[in-house]
């Protein structure tokens, strides 16, 4: 299209866009293509839809002009903007948070309540703005009192090493009154509750509460997942990189049930663990992840699926222009 309007250059029409960088701090303005990840900043004009062009009428679609000059049209849903201040992830709901956007956040109230770190007084604790665990000793603790009677969803972006047990709830020392998650090869989840009567599940009878949740994975690979539980369906669905993979009905009993899912989450008397639970061989041990968190969310209901793309996209996109 003709790149002036009227005797101006379409340059000069729109926002201008700027880098993240300590300079712009305060003013950063940024798009990127959720496809391939491509970025657009100082030097660069966003067009909103619907801007009046002289000559032309109302933009139909929302533009970028380049620092050449160049017009890219910008399609619906498949370009995000970010920029100083804003919230990465949905909100309603949120209990905890870490992110690229706050994980070298001095205050730690941003990310959740009580939360403290232990084990990273000798090692580095970021690496590539992620949370790096080094499998000895690091963890996070933090306190989550909500109402999960709409179920959770946990999302996690990162690298695990070792398949060794990165979140949990639970009694100090107490591998019966727990709520665990683990990524092996797979995506694995427990309760108490031993009967899920879940096609997951590894175990068969009544001895049934481990779940090898199938998300195609294998130690090293950086991932996004979300795994979401409907309360009232008590249905589990999980998402691979914003795909959908797979969904199951579990026995009600799993969630709602005594020392179920939900009274663990919402036991104010004991912590939430991020980079280690308790489990092994009778008597147990602490179990520590070697593992980078890029981000890790957990909700006290389940995200929709236009939710959970928001902030799979912002989160990448966020990522990667650190």
């Amino acid at each position: 299209m003709d790149k002036t309007q009227g005797n101006e250059p379409m340059y000069n029409i729109g926002k201008p866009l700027y880098d993240k960088n300590f300079e712009n701090s305060n003013i950063w303005d940024m798009i990127i293509i959720n496809k391939t990840q491509e970025k657009y900043g100082t030097g660069c004009v966003y067009i909103e839809k619907g801007t009046e062009i002289k000559d032309y009428g109302e933009t139909k679609y929302n533009w970028i002009v380049d620092k050449n000059g160049e017009v890219i049209q910008l399609e619906e849903g498949e370009y995000t903007e970010l920029s100083y201040g804003d919230e990465l992830a949905v909100t309603e709901g949120l209990v905890f948070n870490v992110d690229s956007n706050n994980i070298d956040n001095n205050d730690l109230t941003t990310w959740g309540e009580g939360v403290s770190l232990h084990g990273f007084e000798n090692n580095a604790t970021t690496t590539s703005k992620g949370l790096e665990f080094d499998g000895i000793d690091d963890y996070v603790e933090f306190k989550s009192t909500a109402d999960y009677s709409k179920g959770f969803t946990l999302s996690f972006y990162g690298i695990s090493n070792n398949g060794k047990y990165f979140f949990s709830k639970q009694k100090e020392n107490n591998v019966a009154y727990s709520c665990r998650f683990a990524l092996y090869n797979k995506l694995e989840f427990n309760t108490s509750k031993k009967m899920a009567n879940s096609k997951w599940s590894i175990a068969p009878g009544n001895d049934n509460g481990i779940l090898a949740i199938p998300c195609s994975y294998t130690l090293g690979e950086i991932i996004y997942f979300d795994l979401t539980f409907d309360a009232k369906k008590n249905e589990f669905k999980l998402y691979k990189n914003n795909e959908f993979i797979d969904s199951d009905i579990v026995d009600e009993r799993y969630w709602h049930g005594e020392d179920g899912g939900r009274q663990i989450f919402e036991d104010d008397t004991i912590f939430c663990y991020l980079g280690r639970g308790y489990g092994g061989s009778i008597g147990g041990t602490w179990i520590y992840a070697e593992t980078t968190i890029y981000s890790l969310r957990l909700y006290n209901r389940p995200l929709n699926e236009d939710e959970l793309k928001s902030n799979y996209d912002k989160t990448i996109a966020e990522h990667n222009i650190n």
